[in-house]
């Protein structure tokens, strides 16, 4: 079998191209303060909401039909999300409390980061007004309560209470704002209280508690303006208690959602219903937000942000920003049949051979991961999924029934759906499949993070958690182990999430249906011992064995001074024929590999900045339809200019070597939660160098910081040049459908 190479080399020349994908933020306190924002916009450009202010009637805020109360819980206090949560709130300025819609906002501000508005830094609640400036907050003061705890439920609860019992209305909206996490939770706050942050349960406990203490009933809508938070788990949490809610499968980008869009949208038609104000806050994604629909304003954005004088359109930036985006509306009243539907697929799954599972989670449309780049990502998409389950089980009449059940079920429990063309597989629900070692990592006693204690809403009405442990464990179970009374409305008083039993940790020994134990990969054989650095060095080898997900060749450079070698390169290697399901490939390797061939022409890649060019690691991130499409990642170490606080983070860059986008993550090695950052000029990025030193008869890999870029007005790229001369080993990984890998390695030498 000839297999090819998927990164491509560029032909070894460095291509300039602008793009408008990775965003750079803006200056400080300068911010948006060159141009006005009522400049008139294109007519080739959407238009920016009509702003229609009333002020504030006696019939705000006093519960009457067709009233409504907008609760904005913005934690920013995080070097990260500052300046763009603030952002949010002006934009809701834009619209403002009217006689119909009244807006309240508690903002937790970061210390040390954005200096604007004054440099508070302290926790506020403002009665929102109308006011046409980005710059400044410049609602009602109602209250400076010092410095909160926003990853506290407690202060949550404290905010909807006082909000409803100050402003009631008819129909309540709730938007939390701040990094997520998925079924672990999020909204991480270190002050005053170090590693504070929610849990799905604490958000179900104080959704719990604000309805309990103002018997407001159901709320209208719950939005979570945060990373990764579409999933059924932290969904079914919300159930008994929202009648819609709006979330994002993915990480959001920076911008956040368009506040002065849907806001505006209620204002002008409050007789919309919770379902419409979802739908009209999923359709003005990106496309309708106030940065991007403003000439003067996009214009500021884009000129800070890249560097770039030019025009551009709304439109333009739009799709930039839009290439890997998620957000959805749901039907909470749909949770309960949906939740049969994925249960009725969990008892089918549990009666046909594991491997089959195993193959659709490893090719399941999948999200960014919270647990570090050393595991297979583990929130994957429902609807891609289920398609995913019936291609490989198409023969099974069971499977087949369950699969169109849990589609239509989804179809039905989804109001409006909006992805990306990065995020092709994407349905508007996402759940959790981990592989066999991060199985045991959130499913054994002392556990960092345990899914049934932190998402136990779900784990009692659903049997995926059931199922999870059978395909591990071998552990059965029964259809009637769920309780899809936990989800009922809080009218019916389902019981509180603190009095629902969890699932006891996994204790049976855990084994992995996608490993492939009998994967053997045959020596290395080259068509030359020695190539020049214009050559093509062919490498031959057998693989046997089945569950193969991918195929890598890997390439280390040896350091004779430091007697290590450098990991230089990799690349996934590229099946004779490539599937798709829902717009997702992944490689078709079939039962058995056989023999392949792998040519390499010896390159290494750098990062560039347009000026300075040093030795980066370009990891092989995700398998494209071609090389152009595929993704890769280098990992590093981003540090802020104004305070020097660091996170770990990582630069994503497609095949054709532009850079994409850059993610920071809350957490140590890459965990935690994701958010994507928009450098600042004069922040800077470390790259980490991973090297595999020897120790007295053993070797091992071992990560050291490498150059340091600085962000400026122009995006990074990847740069391929020849491979620098001397002792290389070259390799071919095999991944199998569980994320461990078996390999076989040579020696080859380039010369000049």
């Amino acid at each position: 079998m000839n297999s090819v190479i998927r990164k491509s080399h560029l032909w070894r020349v460095l291509v300039i191209v602008f793009l408008l994908g990775a965003l750079f933020a803006c200056d400080e306190s300068d911010f948006y303060e060159e141009e006005s924002y009522v400049e008139e916009n294109d007519t080739s450009q959407p238009a920016p909401p009509t702003r229609t202010p009333r002020p504030p009637s006696p019939s705000a805020g006093t519960g009457e039909p067709g009233t409504w109360l907008v609760m904005l819980y913005q934690n920013a206090d995080d070097e990260i999300l500052e300046r763009d949560i603030f952002t949010d709130l002006n934009e809701a300025e834009l619209v403002g409390s009217n006689d119909a819609v009244t807006i309240v906002a508690q903002l937790d501000r970061y210390r040390g980061a954005f200096k604007g508005d004054g440099n508070w830094t302290s926790t506020k609640r403002f009665f929102v007004t109308q006011d046409d400036d980005l710059t400044a907050i410049a609602s009602e003061e109602l209250d400076d309560l010092g410095e909160v705890d926003s990853g506290n439920w407690q202060s949550l609860v404290d905010f909807g209470v006082w909000a409803i019992e100050t402003y009631p209305a008819e129909n309540y909206v709730l938007i939390l704002s701040d990094h997520g996490s998925g079924w672990a939770g999020g909204w991480n706050d270190d002050a005053p209280v170090p590693n504070s942050s929610f849990t799905t349960n604490d958000i179900d406990q104080a959704l719990n508690e604000i309805i309990a203490q103002t018997g407001s009933g159901p709320l209208a809508l719950v939005g979570f303006d945060a990373c990764l938070m579409g999933q059924l788990e932290p969904l079914s949490a919300l159930a008994p208690y929202a009648k819609v809610a709006v979330a994002s499968e993915e990480v959001e980008p920076s911008l956040g959602w368009a506040y002065a869009s849907f806001l505006q949208d209620l204002s002008d038609n409050p007789a919309m219903s919770a379902a419409d104000l979802g739908r009209a806050i999923v359709e003005s994604y990106i496309t309708h937000d106030g940065r991007i629909v403003n000439d003067a304003a996009r214009r500021v954005f884009v000129e800070e942000a890249y560097g770039f004088t030019g025009r551009t359109t709304a439109a333009e930036v739009a799709e930039a920003l839009s290439q890997d985006i998620t957000l959805s509306a749901v039907d909470l009243t749909a949770l309960s049949e949906l939740n049969v539907a994925f249960n009725d697929l969990a008892v089918a799954l549990a009666k046909v051979d594991q491997k089959g599972v195993a193959k659709a989670r490893s090719y399941a449309q999948s999200f960014e991961s919270i647990f570090g780049d050393k595991l297979p990502a583990s929130y994957l998409d429902l609807g891609h999924f289920a398609g995913l389950i019936q291609q490989v089980y198409k023969g099974d009449a069971d499977v087949t029934a369950a699969t169109r059940r849990l589609l239509t079920a989804l179809e039905q429990a989804v109001i409006a759906e909006k992805h990306g063309p990065k995020r092709p597989g994407a349905t508007g629900v996402s759940f959790y499949f981990p592989n066999s070692s991060l199985y045991k990592l959130t499913g054994m006693s002392g556990a960092q993070y345990n899914y049934t204690d932190y998402a136990s809403r779900f784990a009692a009405a659903s049997l995926w958690d059931d199922f999870l442990r059978y395909h591990y464990t071998g552990k059965e179970f029964g259809a009637d182990d769920a309780d899809l009374s936990v989800l009922a409305p809080v009218a019916e008083e389902p019981p509180p999430v603190e009095d629902i039993a969890t699932a006891p940790p996994v204790t049976e020994d855990i084994e992995a249906p996608g490993a492939g134990s009998d994967i053997t990969v045959a020596p290395l054989e080259t068509s030359a011992e020695e190539i020049g650095m214009d050559d093509l060095l062919t490498l031959s080898t057998d693989i046997q064995g089945s569950n193969v997900a991918y195929i890598y060749l890997y390439v280390s450079y040896f350091d004779e001074e430091s007697d290590s070698y450098l990991t230089a390169d990799m690349q996934f290697v590229g099946a004779e024929e490539t599937l798709e399901i829902g717009g997702v490939y992944y490689p078709d390797w079939g039962d058995e590999v056989g023999g392949i061939e792998v040519d390499w022409e010896p390159t290494v890649y750098f990062m560039s900045d347009g000026e300075t060019e040093e030795f980066a690691y370009f990891e092989p991130e995700t398998y494209g339809l071609t090389e152009e499409e595929d993704t890769y990642v280098v990992y590093g170490t981003y540090t802020f200019t104004d305070s020097g606080d660091q996170r770990d983070a990582f630069i994503r860059f497609g095949g054709d070597g532009v850079m994409q986008s850059v993610f920071g993550f809350t957490g140590e090695d890459g965990t935690g939660a994701p958010r994507e950052i928009s450098p600042q000029p004069g922040d800077t990025f470390t790259i980490l160098e991973e090297w595999f030193e020897f120790a007295e008869s053993d070797g091992e890999f071992v990560d050291y910081e490498g150059a340091t870029f600085t962000f400026g007005d122009k995006p990074f790229e990847m740069v391929p040049y020849y491979a620098y001369p001397g002792d290389y080993i070259l390799g071919i990984i095999v991944e199998d459908m569980n994320g461990n890998y078996y390999d076989a390695y040579t020696e080859v030498t380039v010369v000049e």
